[in-house]
């Protein structure tokens, strides 16, 4: 007797495509985590931050136009590049270019784990520039998780204050820079992933930010022969597998999952990064950073489930 097809549930396909984009959205997570770890060991091997950036877009450069250049064999990708393309770049520069140099920029001065703690506040940013741009006030309760994150921020940089010095706070306001400027292309990146999707999107943001760079790198006065060999494969390390592959499992998770569950999934990023600090970099992780930690992830979770 033959067995008849099976047909799946609606409810399973659903159940199952959320249980993809959350290991999608993990996975994608640890990558980008490790990002100021290796930054940090990338100074160690003599970079700067205009060899690091231009090691990682050299990288990932080639990755992005490729299949930038594959989506627009489509016709209708091609007629919403024409349309959306140029803002497309203008954002993805702000967001990837210029946040990236600030984040960079900051992590000479202070350690991984409090970096990733400043940059993880850009959902704070976020609502502050809705509140002042879009006037779109924020509730009590995302006022209150606003000032547990900042006050989480505060643990750690006492801590590190004491013993790293000054240069922390100069450090501090670097990170805080970059992640405004990423919070604001979240703001305006929004509305163009609606018309252009996610990966093209992704792939000409992120493209136009590695010919930025590689701009900058050529009126830079960058000795590129002085690089060396381990320098040369952390920076590529930097752009395959903390830049190109984490990108395009974010964009994956997007389309099976909310931005909300997205934005809780990545709540995990600063334990990562504190594992991978400990344990590569040799740094400190006190009650200070414990505390500090759980305030501004709490801060975040909060925030995105008002949302």
């Amino acid at each position: 007797m033959n067995e008849s097809p099976s047909i799946e549930n609606p409810s399973q396909s659903k159940s199952s495509a959320y249980r993809i984009g959350v290991l999608l959205a993990l996975a994608g997570t640890l990558l980008f985590s490790i990002k100021p770890v290796l930054v940090k060991v990338a100074y160690q091997y003599g970079g700067d931050v205009t060899s690091i950036m231009a090691l990682r877009a050299l990288t990932s450069l080639p990755f992005y136009l490729y299949i930038l250049v594959h989506m627009c064999r489509s016709s209708e990708n091609r007629q919403n590049v024409r349309q959306h393309g140029l803002l497309a770049v203008a954002v993805g520069i702000l967001g990837y270019f210029f946040a990236t140099y600030l984040d960079i920029v900051a992590l000479e001065y202070i350690s991984a784990q409090l970096e990733r703690l400043l940059i993880f506040l850009f959902p704070t940013f976020v609502v502050l520039i809705s509140w002042v741009l879009y006037k779109q006030k924020p509730n009590r309760k995302v006022v209150s998780a606003t000032i547990i994150g900042y006050v989480g921020i505060a643990f750690v940089v006492a801590h590190d204050l004491t013993s790293l010095g000054e240069d922390v706070l100069y450090g501090s306001g670097f990170a805080i820079l970059s992640a405004i400027a990423f919070a604001f292309y979240l703001v305006w990146s929004k509305p163009l992933i609606a018309k252009l999707g996610s990966p093209l999107f992704t792939s000409i943001g992120m493209g136009s930010a590695g010919v930025a760079i590689l701009i900058h790198l050529a009126f830079s006065n960058a000795d590129i022969a002085s690089w060396s060999i381990e320098l040369i494969a952390i920076g590529a390390l930097l752009g395959l597998f903390c830049t190109v592959i984490p990108s395009y499992l974010i964009a994956a998770a997007m389309a099976r999952i909310s931005p909300t569950e997205l934005s809780l999934s990545s709540n995990i990023g600063p334990s990562i990064t504190a594992v991978a600090a400990v344990t590569i970099l040799g740094e400190a992780f006190t009650w200070f950073h414990l505390i500090g930690m759980a305030l501004v992830v709490f801060s975040v979770y909060q925030i995105n489930r008002s949302k």
